[in-house]
């Protein structure tokens, strides 16, 4: 993978960080939404945009870029009836997919969802959710970090702000993410029939942590 180091010009600077805007709203959208014909078309687009900006391995973007339009209806009918397998009909997967069911018992589970819609607050950010969302839902969870991604790429590089905005992202990742998310992920991964959700599960939690430590070089290089 193509590291921020290596970054040295502005436009790849930003490319880098626009890339990031559209790579956690993809993993976002991919477990907040069904698969339909529509949403597959849109995701086939964004995989292929991702990848023209900043070099990666992730199965999942090559697969979702490549996926054939001629065969593309059937894909969608097969991956909406996984879909709905998985997080609508009596949830095969263990957890659902919230924090709260990884780090914290029954008793805990609503005062952690306030936690984090504590954090979506300071940071000006509020959400409107599903029925079946919570504030700890994974989708809500990367849909927030799409947004201060999308905070980066619109800062100022001398700014003072993209360091604090980094940070941000560097604690969120840190306390409310990368904690439960592979754990999560190992059960998806074990669970589903689907390649596409499997890429998914394989994807999110290497993403993670490439991108926290991407995140550490910027404020590094900011101090």
């Amino acid at each position: 993978m193509t590291m921020y180091t290596e970054l040295e010009t502005h436009q790849s600077r930003q490319e880098w960080l626009y890339s990031r805007v559209m790579t956690y709203r993809l993993l976002s959208e991919m477990l907040e939404r069904k698969p339909t014909l529509s949403k597959l078309i849109e995701w086939k687009k964004e995989a292929s945009k991702i990848n023209r900006l900043f070099t990666n391995n992730y199965a999942l973007l090559n697969t979702l870029e490549n996926t054939m339009l001629n065969d593309i209806m059937q894909y969608a009918r097969q991956e909406c009836a996984e879909y709905s397998q998985l997080f609508e009909q009596d949830q095969q997967v263990s957890y659902p997919p919230q924090a709260s069911y990884y780090v914290t018992n029954e008793q805990g589970r609503t005062a952690y969802e306030a936690v984090v819609n504590a954090v979506y607050a300071r940071a000006g950010i509020a959400f409107k959710k599903m029925d079946h969302e919570t504030d700890d839902h994974i989708g809500i969870e990367l849909e927030f970090m799409a947004l201060l991604a999308e905070r980066s790429a619109e800062t100022d590089m001398h700014s003072s702000n993209r360091k604090m905005i980094a940070q941000m992202q560097i604690e969120f990742l840190e306390h409310y993410l990368i904690p439960w998310v592979p754990s999560f992920c190992a059960e998806l991964g074990k669970t589903t029939c689907s390649p596409l959700y499997r890429e998914w599960a394989q994807m999110l939690p290497t993403y993670l942590q490439n991108d926290l430590q991407e995140l550490q070089k910027i404020v590094t290089r900011l101090t």
